[in-house]
C-alpha cells in the first residue's frame, strides 16, 4: 500500500525515508503507525551519489526534531522550503538527518512452532536489543536500528546532526541516522516556478520480528523495517 503527498507551494511535506534497508527479517508487515523524528532535510547536487551528498541545499532544519506519523497522511507536516533550491543546479538525491530511535506499533503474524499474533506495546527496545513483542494493545514503542556495518550505502549513522559517517555503517552510540535517495529523476529549478513535489513511500514491510526462532512473542524480538521511497519533482 502508498500514499502520496502533493505538494504546491513553497512548503515541502516531508514523508521521509529510510530508504530500502530492513534492519530485521524473518516476518515483516505494514505497522499501524510509524513515528520518525527528523532533523534536518538535503537536496544534493553535483556528483552526489547515494553513498555521498555534495553540494547540499538545506531546504528544513529543526535541531530539537519533528516528529511524524507516517502511517498516516493526516499527519503529514510541513519542514522546509522548497524556493531554497538554488537555481542552478541539478539535484540528483535527497538526504534526510532523523533520529536512531523510532515509535512503530503494529501486530505481526509470524511462523515457526510457537507462531502467534505478537503485538507491539511491550519494552521499548534500543539499539542493543529489539522492542519486547508481548504487547497487548499494538501502542507504538520504542525500537532502534542496530549497529551495523553491512548496510547499503544509502544509510550510516552520525554523532550529532551535521556530522558525517562511513556509508553502510550504523556506529555504536550514533544517535542519528542519515538516508540518502535518489530522486527519480535530475532536477533543474527555473527562476520564477515554484516547484511541485510528489513524495510516495510503501509502510508494508516497516515492521520487523526476528527471534531467529520458534516465533513465540517471548522476546525483544521487534525492529523497524524501512519504507520503499520514491521521490520526483514536477
Amino acid at each position: 500500500m502508498k500514499k502520496y503527498f502533493k505538494i504546491i507551494t513553497l512548503s515541502l511535506s516531508l514523508t521521509i525515508l529510510l530508504a530500502n534497508h530492513v534492519f530485521a527479517g524473518a516476518a515483516s508487515g505494514r505497522p499501524t503507525s510509524y513515528l520518525v523524528t527528523a532533523h534536518k532535510l538535503e537536496y544534493c547536487a553535483g556528483a552526489s551519489t547515494l553513498a555521498s551528498c555534495l553540494e547540499s541545499t538545506v531546504v528544513g532544519e529543526n535541531t530539537s526534531g519533528t516528529e511524524m506519523d507516517l502511517s498516516d497522511s493526516s499527519s503529514a507536516v510541513s519542514f522546509g522550503n522548497a524556493g531554497l533550491l538554488e537555481v542552478g543546479k541539478k539535484y540528483t538525491h535527497a538526504q534526510i538527518t532523523i533520529t536512531r530511535l523510532f515509535k512503530v506499533g503494529g501486530s505481526l503474524l509470524t511462523t515457526g512452532s510457537a507462531a502467534a499474533n505478537c503485538k507491539t506495546g511491550g519494552t521499548a527496545g534500543t539499539e542493543d536489543a529489539g522492542g519486547a513483542t508481548n504487547g497487548t494493545s499494538e501502542a507504538a514503542q520504542a525500537m532502534a536500528a542496530p549497529d551495523s556495518t553491512t548496510e547499503g550505502d544509502d544509510l550510516n549513522s552520525i554523532t550529532a546532526i551535521g556530522g558525517t559517517g562511513t556509508a553502510g555503517t550504523i556506529a555504536d552510540d550514533d544517535g542519528f541516522l542519515q538516508v540518502r535517495w535518489k530522486l527519480g529523476k535530475p532536477f533543474a529549478p527555473k527562476s520564477g516556478t515554484i516547484p511541485s513535489m510528489t513524495i510516495a513511500f510503501d509502510l508494508s514491510a516497516a515492521l520487523q520480528f526476528n527471534d531467529g526462532g520458534d516465533g513465540a512473542c517471548d522476546g525483544n524480538d521487534f525492529y523497524p523495517g524501512a519504507p520503499v521511497i520514491t521521490n520526483n519533482f514536477n
